[in-house]
C-alpha cells in the first residue's frame, strides 16, 4: 500500500549500552521527513528524561520514493508493461516505498521502475524464489532490451 513505515533491522545490546538499527521509508517525501524528525524529538525527550547524551540517533538517506522521477518518464512504464505482457507475464501494478537500486539509478537521472523479482516472502526467514519465475524475470528483462532498441531508433 501506500502507507509508510519504520522497519526495524537489528537490536544490539550489552549491559552499557543498546543499538536498534531501523530503515524508514515512504511513498510522499514530506512524511518520510516527518518520520526522521519524529525519530528526532524521541531522542531530544529520552535525553531529557534520561540525561544530555544518554541517546543518540545517527539518520542519513539512504533510499527516496522514485515516483517523483518516474512520473515525467512514464514511458519506462509502458516499455516495461509491454514487456511482462509479451514474456507471458500478467503485470500487477503494486506500489513500494523505495530501497532499492533502481531508486538510486533514478535519483542519477536513469528512470528505473521496480519490476518483478519473482521472490516470495522478502527479506525473510522462509525467502525464496523458483527457477521457474526467475526464467521470467529473465525473458522479460531480454524483452525490455529489445523494446527499448525499438524505442531508440
Amino acid at each position: 500500500g501506500y502507507q509508510g513505515f519504520y522497519h526495524l533491522l537489528g537490536i544490539e545490546s550489552r549491559c552499557e549500552e543498546a543499538k536498534l538499527s531501523y530503515i524508514i521509508r515512504d511513498h510522499d517525501r514530506q512524511k518520510f521527513e516527518a518520520r526522521k524528525d519524529f525519530i528526532e524529538d524521541c531522542v531530544k525527550k529520552m535525553n531529557e528524561k534520561y540525561g544530555e547524551g544518554t541517546v543518540t540517533a545517527e539518520i542519513y538517506d539512504q533510499y527516496y520514493n522514485m515516483k517523483e522521477k518516474i512520473d515525467p518518464n512514464m514511458h519506462v512504464i509502458d516499455i516495461v508493461l509491454r514487456a511482462m505482457q509479451e514474456s507471458g507475464v500478467p503485470p500487477r501494478v503494486e506500489p513500494i516505498r523505495g530501497g532499492t537500486d533502481g531508486a538510486q539509478l533514478s535519483f542519477k537521472g536513469l528512470p528505473c521502475p521496480n519490476i518483478f523479482a519473482g521472490g516470495v516472502n522478502f527479506h525473510g526467514p522462509h525467502e525464496f524464489v523458483s527457477v521457474q519465475v526467475m526464467q521470467k524475470v529473465v525473458d522479460t528483462i531480454v524483452k525490455i532490451a529489445e523494446i527499448t532498441e525499438e524505442y531508440n531508433d
